[in-house]
């Protein structure tokens, strides 16, 4: 089981490369705006479902292998469940940035959102690994 999360795992570290990918994205041409984006969407999709996984895996592990504090279970839940908001989230603003690129319209406003999600997905994703390596630390 612990291999499956480990995959899971690698499968969600895309969200800790997306600032960088997304960084600069309104100040790209057109075509590899809709390009990066859309690698971006499906990526993000891969991830989601990579997400459940760690998710199934993770539970079994802790039941199956041992003693974690309560106070770690629950802030490794919350934070998971702030990775899987914020992905799920994050649609939104991937598909209307489609939209504004296939009509020519500028994507300033959903660069931003996507900026601030991806930001945000890269801080829970290295705190929450932390949190794995360091078990014991609460």
């Amino acid at each position: 089981m612990s291999f499956i999360h480990i995959i899971g795992s690698l499968a969600m570290g895309f969200y800790l490369l997306l600032p960088f990918v997304v960084g600069k994205i309104d100040k790209l041409a057109p075509s590899v705006q809709e390009g990066t984006i859309s690698a971006v969407q499906l990526l993000n999709r891969l991830a989601q479902f990579a997400l459940i996984l760690v998710l199934v895996s993770g539970i079994y592990m802790i039941f199956a292998w041992g003693p974690y504090s309560v106070a770690w279970i629950v802030v490794v839940l919350l934070l998971f469940l702030a990775i899987s908001g914020i992905a799920g989230a994050m649609g939104k603003p991937l598909r209307l940035a489609l939209e504004a690129i296939r009509n020519q319209q500028p994507i300033t406003q959903y660069a931003g959102k996507m900026r601030m999600f991806s930001t945000l997905l890269a801080v829970f994703m290295i705190l929450i690994t932390f949190l794995m390596i360091y078990s014991d630390i609460i």
